[in-house]
């Protein structure tokens, strides 16, 4: 969070609140502009700053001194450290609206807030521990779903993307073997998710489900295009041989041996997911659309 706060360069809010409550109580702006560095925001205030953002004129200079108390609570969110659900589904939409990026901050806060969400993702991904999950609350789900979403909100989904399949920790290749199960595996028979159930949920993760209210959006085609050139069935077992190695000693070695051996099985599978993937992520995912595998 410092080098968030210096980078944006805005350590003291305005003089003067400009910005429009869309509720017309700018009682929450008010509590926002008198915090400090460091200081924690309410879930409260964050939700209704997050309507003014969608739906009123933005204060540039105020947007600057309030982001990082944004992103903080959205990192406690992906972290799991803290529960800001309901601000977070609205801080997406605002995230996505690249007009914010381009008037109200300058090419620097922009690379600061793409650089800090990176690394948050990255930071959970190499908290990752266990290969058997069940119910809907499973860590995976936090960071496969953060990091499908920035594929949404930024262009450079390929830093964060090979720093993971980077494997440079225990955590990235627990993550890896996570994520090419899904591509592996019906829903019923992968062994590190177990199946959706009425009364806990669960299941595999949906690789190519977004985060928050983003109903009309779909991945930045530079992402598409670094998926397409990144993703096959050569690259995944190769990623999943490295992480097996990398995992040697761990108590998850086991599982990921298993999984490892069941690939050449499963290989037609993984080929055609991975030249499905890049087609759902590029297509503009509206509340009603329903993706599914088609093996």
């Amino acid at each position: 969070m410092d080098v968030l706060w210096r980078e944006m360069g805005s350590v003291r809010p305005p003089e003067k609140i400009t910005q429009e409550a869309y509720d017309r109580d700018d009682g929450h702006l008010r509590r926002l502009a008198r915090l400090h560095p460091g200081q924690r925001a309410e879930a409260s205030d964050l939700w209704d700053y997050a309507q003014d953002l969608r739906y009123t004129e933005i204060q540039g200079p105020l947007l600057a001194y309030c982001l990082p108390f944004c992103l903080e609570a959205w990192r406690e969110d992906v972290r799991g450290t803290d529960g800001y659900g309901g601000f977070v589904e609205n801080f997406y939409p605002v995230l996505a609206d690249c007009r914010i990026f381009e008037l109200y901050l300058t090419p620097r806060q922009n690379a600061a807030v793409s650089e800090f969400m990176r690394r948050v993702i990255l930071d959970e991904i190499d908290a990752q521990c266990g290969l058997s999950f069940k119910g809907a609350n499973a860590r995976p789900y936090r960071w496969i779903r953060a990091l499908t979403t920035h594929g949404v909100l930024f262009p450079d989904l390929q830093r964060l993307w090979n720093a993971w399949w980077s494997l440079d920790t225990a955590g990235r290749a627990i993550s890896a073997v996570q994520y090419i199960s899904c591509l592996m595996y019906s829903e019923y028979e992968n062994p590190v998710f177990a199946p959706w159930t009425g009364e806990r949920g669960g299941g595999p993760p949906c690789l190519w489900e977004f985060e928050g209210h983003l109903y009309a959006h779909r991945w930045l085609q530079p992402n598409v295009d670094f998926l397409k050139e990144s993703l096959s069935v050569y690259t995944a077992s190769d990623l999943l041989v490295r992480a097996v190695n990398r995992l040697a000693g761990q108590t998850e070695f086991d599982t990921a041996a298993a999984i490892r051996d069941d690939f050449p099985l499963c290989k037609e599978t993984v080929e055609t997911r991975c030249a499905e993937l890049p087609k759902f992520l590029e297509t503009v995912q509206h509340s009603t659309t329903d993706f599914r595998w088609s093996v």
